[in-house]
Parts: C-alpha cells; structure tokens; sequence
C-alpha cells in the first residue's frame, strides 16, 4: 500500500544556489531491463524519457552513471552509462557502489522508524534525554530539542551550521561541541535551515538507544534485511570495493579522476552511506511501502509530513517550479504539484550526485546515482515525473 502525505504550508523564505557543470563526455554503455507492469502511457513517457537520458548523458556527463526506474515493486528500467573511472575506462554495472552523499540522509528517519514502532525511541523524545552533554547556545532550546527537530533541519541554527568544517575535513566529534558558541536564528521547530553537523545528532541518540554504533544499526536493521549487499557506511568500504565508481571533477576536456576523500563520513545520518543500484532498487521498494515487513505503514508515514515551508526559490528546487507546495518532512524533500505528491532528495559530495524520489499516487519510482556533478541529473526527476503526468495514468 502506498503511503498518502497530506501538506501543511508554514513561514519560510530562504534562497540558495547550486554549482554544476554541463560537459560533454564519452557515448553510454547500456544495460537494460524493461519488464513492465506499466500502463500503456506510462511506458510512453518511459520511453521518451530514456531516450532523454541518453541525449543528455553524451551531450553533458558525468563520467558514469546508474539509473533505475520502478513502479510498484517492480523495476521497469534499468541502465547503466560510461566509465567507473576516466582513467581505467572499466564500465559501469548495476552493482558498481556509489557514494549517495545527502541521499543517507533518508535513512536516519526510515531507522528511527523501525525503532519507534518497536518502542524503543519516540519521535517527540528529546535529545538531552539521550545526551545529557549537549548544548545549544540557549537553554531553553536545549531542553525543546527533538528528534523530530533534528531530522525535519528545524533545530533554530543558522543554515548549514559547521559544514564548511566538515568540508575541511574536521570531525563530527570536534564540531558538536562548538554548537553551543553558535547564536540560535530561530526558535527550536520553527524554521527549515538545512544542516549537516546537527542533522547527524541521530546518530547519537541511535547509538546510545540501541548500544550500536550508527553504522552497525543501519546494517542491521536496514542494509541485511533489504539485501542490499553492495550497501556500506565507511569510507573504508568504499575504497576497498573492486567495482567502485570513483569520483570526478569538471575540466576544459570533461572530467577528470579526483581523489576518494574521507570527508563527510564522520556525519554518517547526513552524508554516510554508499550503495549500488540494485540495493537502491530494493531501497525505493521500501520507501513506497512495499516493505511493511521492515517499517509499517504509520511509521513510514510520518516521514513524509510536512514540518517546514522550503522557499521554491531554493536552489535544490529549481526544476520543480512552478509548485503548490515545497515542504520538508525528515529527512525529504516534499513537493505537491498538480494534484500529486512527491518525496524526493539528492545529494552531492566529493563529485558525486545523486537523486531519489517517487510519486505516492502513481507508484513510481527513479534513483540515479553518478560519479560526476552534471546539472541534468539534478533536473532528472522534475522532468521524468513531468513527463509521466502528462502521459501516465
């Protein structure tokens, strides 16, 4: 059964930019499966969509690329495009491992679930509850603060609060107690300000609920029970995979081989996570709520109500406008356009980027995941889901 979100408007008025790059690179290589439970429409709009996929990808990158496509259970496209890295031409597979970026941010509220419905945390519980040390810069916030606050990126700190540290590689663990000097711009749950740093408090109270680290819970609970086997939260893993897609930057030629960094994987909730396709294939089957088995229907969705207005002038919703509501629930993104609701992230870290979303009342599904910033893969899914309303059931 699909999870139905009703949305709620409230004050926000923020703007932000991206920075992406449109190079040419070389032609795709193409693995394809097209078993299809879609309706006549449906598989028109699916086709004309890949033949933009392919247009897009020789005319503008990255380097590789892996793109699925599901309806219901079902996957419905399959494909894979270019080169796991510039230097050594291998090509990309379904099972080549990604690193998601800001797409791991969905699973801390998915995680938090599966333990709210089994009792052991709650989603009012507040965090001082499980972490007695940890301050804000006032009090009274510090004692407000929720879970709910903390995935939902309405905890009242300034916007990306300590992300340029983590981009200079210091650890979560240095920065979290620098939140309490940081002046509050807004009270606890009242404003979106997207963060990292305070986003990966989760983390913590995970740790400190279960007595499991982040990563061992995540493996346990979500990576082991879905299959997703090429699903990993280290820096370690991903350097030690044989068929990883390494990362890429932009030049004057197209793109060029940059180092795996290890940056970012110390706020694991917010940017930790690494996958292939085919375990985000299982993934999205989940999120669409065809896994009641791993997380039920109520807990699910409460992830995908709305707790914060996200100004359509975001940079992140740019391909999405116009809308009739822009919102953040926990841990996604929520868009409602033309009577359909839409839950959705992307991320981009290190030279990856990647997408994720699904339409509640058509049951579809797309995840991309590459190894090279390109702004078509950020307007990928606006333009899938367009093509699907005017040609879908």
């Amino acid at each position: 059964m699909l999870v139905l979100a009703t949305f709620v408007l409230l004050s926000c008025n923020e703007q932000t930019t991206t920075e992406e790059t449109a190079l040419g690179t070389p032609a795709p290589n193409v693995e394809e499966v097209s078993i299809s439970p879609l309706s006549p429409k449906e598989q028109v709009a699916l086709d004309e969509f890949k033949s933009w996929l392919d247009t897009s990808f020789v005319a503008f990158g990255p380097p590789g690329l892996a793109v699925a496509v599901l309806k219901g259970n079902e996957v419905v496209m399959e494909k894979t495009f270019g080169v796991l890295d510039v230097e050594t031409q291998q090509a990309v597979e379904p099972n080549s491992v990604f690193r998601l970026a800001s797409v791991s941010k969905g699973f801390a509220p998915v995680l938090t679930g599966i333990l709210v419905q089994e009792g052991c945390l709650h989603w009012d519980d507040l965090v001082a509850a499980y972490l007695p040390d940890f301050a804000l810069n006032d009090p009274a916030a510090t004692k407000q603060l929720s879970l709910r606050h903390v995935l939902s990126h309405t905890t009242g700190l300034p916007r990306h609060t300590y992300s340029n540290l983590l981009n200079m590689n210091v650890p979560y663990h240095e920065i979290l107690p620098m939140l309490r000097e940081v002046e509050l711009s807004h009270p606890v749950g009242t404003w979106y300000n997207y963060q990292n740093v305070a986003y990966s408090l989760i983390g913590d109270v995970i740790e400190q609920a279960t007595g499991m680290s982040y990563g061992e819970a995540l493996a346990e609970r979500i990576f082991q029970v879905l299959g997703m086997e090429g699903a990993s939260s280290s820096h370690g893993a991903i350097a030690g995979c044989q068929n990883t897609a390494m990362p890429h930057g932009p030049d004057a030629e197209g793109y060029h081989r940059i180092a795996l960094r290890d940056k970012f994987y110390s706020v694991g909730p917010a940017a930790g996570v690494n996958a292939n396709l085919e375990d985000m294939e299982e993934w999205l089957k989940l999120l669409m709520g065809h896994r009641p088995d791993v997380i039920d229907s109520t807990a699910l969705q409460a992830l995908f109500q709305p707790h914060a207005d996200v100004a359509p002038i975001e940079g992140v919703m740019r391909a999405w406008r116009p809308m009739d509501v822009s919102a953040y629930g926990m841990g996604w993104r929520l868009v409602e356009k033309d009577q359909k609701h839409y839950v959705f992230h992307g991320g981009f870290v290190n030279g990856y980027r990647s997408e994720i979303g699904f339409c509640q009342e058509q049951g579809l599904g797309i995840v991309l995941l590459s190894n090279g910033s390109s702004r078509f893969v950020g307007d990928a899914l606006p333009h899938f889901f367009s093509l699907q309303r005017k040609g879908g059931a």
